[in-house]
Formats: C-alpha cells, structure tokens, sequence
C-alpha cells in the first residue's frame, strides 16, 4: 500500500539532512553549499531542458580556482580495450543493516547498480547513507560490474535469460526470471528480505559500464532496443512502472572520471577519452534525455555532487569509483531530490 507523509514530517527530515541527521553524520559530514535540484520535467525537448535544469551545477562544476591556469581545449582519445577496464575495489567489510521488516512510517528505498554501489556495503556506502540522510528502510541490489545494458552474447529471452544486468535484476523483480539469477550475490540476501510493494523509490544507477562495455547510446530501429543504454534504462523505468504504479523511479547517470593506462599513463577524462562508440558525458546526457522523456526523476551525478576534474582526486579513488568524500556528496544530493519530492507531493 502507498504510504503518505506529512509535509510537517518531510520538512522536519530536511531539517535533519541540513544539520546533519544526527551526531553520528554530524561528526562526520560538512554541509557543502546548497544545490538546487529541479525535480520537475517541464517537455520532452530533452537535451536543452536538461541543459537548462544543470546550468547552475554545470557552472559550478568548472569553476576555475584563481591559481589554476585555464587548460587548453582538449583533442579526443579513443581508449584501447585493455584501457577500458574498471578498476579493481579494495574489499570492504559488510556491516549494511537489511530490515527483517519495514517500518509502516519510514520511507522504502531500493537500489539498483553496479560496484558504485555495491563496493561499499558500509556506513560510508551511498545507499547506507542515503537511508540515514532520508529516515529510510534501504534494500541494496547493485552487482559489481554490472551494465544497464544486454551485452552481445546474452540472450534477452526469459527462457533462457542468463543476465545480471539491471534488465535482469528488474526481471527478477517482476517475477519474469528465477530469483536464482542473483545466487551467490549480496543482492541475493538482500532481494529475500525486501517486500517490494512497499516501495517507494527505485533508484537505477548505471552506465559507468555501459561505457566501458562499448554499449551503444541507443538503437536505430527501437526505442527499446535492449541491447543499447537507452533502450535498457527505458526497459527497466517502463516494467518497475508498470508492476509498482505508486513507486517514484530515480535514474541517477554516471559520473565523471579519470582513465588511466595499464602503465599509469593518465589517458584523459569523461569529456575527452572515447571508448568507439561515445564519451563518458554522452552516456551521462541521455540518461537526462530518458528521465526527461519517460517523466522520472533524475540525478546528474556527473556536474552535480562538485566532481570535476580540479576536484577528481579528492572525490574519486582510482579514476572511477568514489571516495568516502565523494560517495558522501552522492548521498547528500539523492537525499535531497527525495525529500524535496515527499514536501512537494504532499501539498
């Protein structure tokens, strides 16, 4: 059943995220300067809507401190295929509570992702965070390594579905795949606990892999393809919609990045560095594109959390995946977009 909230107990949960949602956060977080986040999708005129909605963050983004010399325009760098590999995650202890039963008055909050996520089952974890930021019960679905997208050898038939990519965790979900697809996973455990009609918000986070997958932007022929970025996040958003009508979905697009050869040769960034197919900022931009045409919230996660490439090495660990900083950033900023739709909703 949907749960409603007072828009009292909304604003009393954003007081909570400002001041730092009690002593635990409070020792440990530094309220950055407030983001403004337009939740709202106004047209399907995607890209200059998006372009207006991230200005603000997008300027702040490539701020130039006064002491840094403007770089020059950088040229293009089409990335070698040992050069598109993700790096590897120091392994993390798991100390991530899954509730044995959901509390009525809390908000329902399920994760879907790659090893943004699921590297970091902690109390520094974005989804671990995020719970505490927004009073909520956080059920953590991420598989590292994972692609929206199906890659070319995997089969999109449910009969022989073998894909652990958000189109088969969403399968899974719906009940159009074994659950026996997320054996051997964290995701696994967390999948058995969670009674997904009380959920909330999905929110999807994917495309970092996608891009080192060389996965297409988007088909020729079908808006669904699903074998391309979009028509996977289009797959997804349309059967979470259609099984969980009062769920709020959330695409949340890659961030920025740093690439690095086999040798350490710094290579070049989101912006610059191709993997064949696109730059990192175009998976980013139509993840925009989608959340704007099919009415989703979206989190722009690559110009958004203050990442950039004057701040990459304090908010980034290897190019890739984020610090404790960094994550921290991410969930402070996916809180508020949350909080800021319960106070609206509820007027």
């Amino acid at each position: 059943m949907r749960k409603r909230y007072h828009v009292c107990m909304c604003a009393a949960l954003a007081v909570l995220l400002m001041t730092g949602c009690g002593n635990r956060a409070e020792e440990r977080v530094t309220e950055p300067e407030e983001i403004v986040e337009n939740t709202a999708v106004a047209n399907n005129h995607a890209t200059p809507e998006m372009d207006l909605e991230n200005e603000k963050d997008r300027e702040n983004a490539w701020k130039k401190p006064a002491d840094v010399t403007e770089p020059a325009e950088p040229e293009q760098v089409l990335l070698a295929p040992e050069d598109l590999q993700e790096p590897e995650i120091a392994e993390q202890e798991v100390t991530e509570i899954v509730p044995n039963e959901h509390a009525v008055n809390k908000l329902q909050i399920v994760f879907l992702g790659d090893s943004i996520l699921d590297g970091y089952r902690n109390d520094t974890g974005i989804a671990s965070l995020t719970g505490v930021y927004c009073n909520a019960d956080v059920y953590n679905l991420a598989m590292g390594g994972t692609t929206a997208a199906l890659l070319e050898d995997e089969s999109a038939a449910y009969e022989e579905w073998t894909s652990r990519s958000l189109q088969g965790v969403v399968n899974v979900i719906c009940g159009n795949v074994d659950r026996g697809l997320l054996d051997g996973y964290r995701a696994g455990e967390v999948f058995d606990s969670c009674n997904f009609e009380n959920t909330d918000y999905f929110v999807l986070e994917y495309g970092m892999n996608d891009f080192l997958s060389c996965v297409p932007l988007s088909g020729d022929d079908s808006f669904y393809d699903p074998y391309t970025y979009v028509g996977a996040l289009r797959i997804a958003v349309q059967a979470l919609r259609d099984k969980y009508p009062d769920a709020q979905i959330i695409l949340c697009s890659p961030n920025y990045a740093h690439f690095w050869g086999q040798d350490g040769t710094y290579l070049g960034d989101g912006n610059m560095s191709s993997n064949g197919v696109a730059n990192l900022v175009e998976y980013h931009r139509v993840c925009g594109n989608v959340a704007n045409d099919m009415k989703t919230l979206f989190m722009n996660v690559y110009e958004g959390i203050g990442l950039d490439a004057y701040t990459a090495d304090e908010y980034l660990e290897d190019g890739i995946h984020l610090s404790e900083k960094g994550r921290e950033e991410y969930a402070k900023k996916l809180a508020r977009i949350i909080l800021e739709f319960e106070t609206t909703r509820n007027n």
